[in-house]
């Protein structure tokens, strides 16, 4: 099943011991903290900052190190699409400073939490210009119309809180990064989905000299193929994908990779014979016209199918989140440490 975790090395500072992260790591730690505060039903974003603020000094990897929000939390709820028991908020977003190296920014941002965010996740059946956030971009390079009212919200939104208050992230970032710093975004799921788009658009509006830099965690494609290429010309070695080769998120909506999903499981899982034939007329029939392509070559894991798992949603939900902590030996309680209520 090719175990290929890395184990952090353990540093030792007189009598204390302590793990040495990964810069990787550090980045799913903190698109995991961005979702303090996700189920926090009233709108208060002084409240979400503090909970942020709590995850990010309580947390071990960031705490000393990446716990300095220079800006935000943004944090949006939009009323019209509130159903039944969802009061969460749809979007929220921030950016620490490293304290050890003041020239690293980073972006987090949470994934799908609301019933937009599903709404929107699912959205792939129209694409959008992706023109309209990057000029330069060829006319061919079209994303997921979901994926752009995420990214048409993400660039309007402001900072609800001190730091920052009242401006935009591109405000803050034009008035405050210096020519040779770096800016990473870091988003897990949906937010490994939009941080690749997100990433581009940053760069292309900038008006600094700064390397941006995107870790998406198990995203699925944004747009496809010509907005994939522009995406990696743009970006380059700063773009890195890291996937699970057994989740199943990633492989959307590709229809190549789709048709995988059908027996992906097997043998500890079997689809209905019936289903099989969906998922594949699907890919085959509904998203081949799309040409949904990832961006890059993926930095891929596989820690096999959990034979004790034989429920299809139960190994799901391991291969798209518990596996990601396993890959960087992460533990949630232990090194990543934050209040979801």
């Amino acid at each position: 099943t090719g175990d290929n975790r890395r184990s952090p090395p353990v540093i030792q500072r007189g009598s204390e011991m302590k793990k040495a992260y990964t810069f990787d790591a550090e980045c799913f730690a903190l698109a995991s903290i961005a979702w303090a505060g996700a189920h926090q039903e009233e709108y208060n974003p002084e409240l979400t900052k503090k909970k942020l603020q709590d995850g990010l000094t309580q947390s071990p990897i960031t705490a000393g190190k990446l716990d300095n929000v220079v800006w935000g939390p943004a944090v949006k709820r939009i009323p019209k699409f509130r159903e039944g028991a969802d009061t969460w908020d749809d979007y929220m977003f921030f950016v620490v400073r490293n304290r050890l190296d003041p020239s690293d920014y980073r972006v987090a941002a949470r994934s799908t939490v609301s019933s937009l965010n599903g709404q929107e996740d699912i959205a792939v059946f129209e694409l959008a210009d992706w023109q309209q956030f990057d000029a330069t971009a060829p006319a061919e390079a079209r994303i997921a119309s979901g994926m752009a009212e995420v990214i048409g919200d993400l660039s309007e939104m402001t900072s609800d809180v001190a730091p920052g208050s009242g401006t935009t992230l591109a405000e803050f970032l034009n008035t405050t990064l210096n020519d040779g710093g770096t800016l990473t975004f870091c988003g897990h799921s949906m937010g490994g989905t939009f941080t690749i788009p997100w990433g581009v658009s940053v760069k292309q509006q900038s008006e600094k000299n700064i390397h941006v830099q995107v870790r998406s965690f198990a995203g699925a494609t944004a747009g496809n193929s010509a907005f994939a290429t522009h995406a990696e010309n743009v970006l380059g070695s700063g773009l890195k994908r890291i996937v699970n080769t057994l989740d199943i998120i990633p492989k959307a909506w590709n229809a190549t990779s789709l048709k995988e999903i059908a027996t992906l499981y097997e043998p500890v899982i079997v689809l209905p014979a019936l289903l099989r034939i969906l998922i594949i007329s699907f890919a085959e029939l509904v998203m081949a016209g799309y040409d949904y392509t990832q961006a890059g070559e993926p930095e891929t894991f596989s820690f096999g199918v959990d034979p004790e798992l034989t429920g299809f949603k139960e190994q799901y939900d391991y291969q798209h989140d518990n596996a990601y902590l396993l890959y960087y030996d992460l533990q949630m309680g232990k090194d990543i440490i934050y209040d979801i209520s």
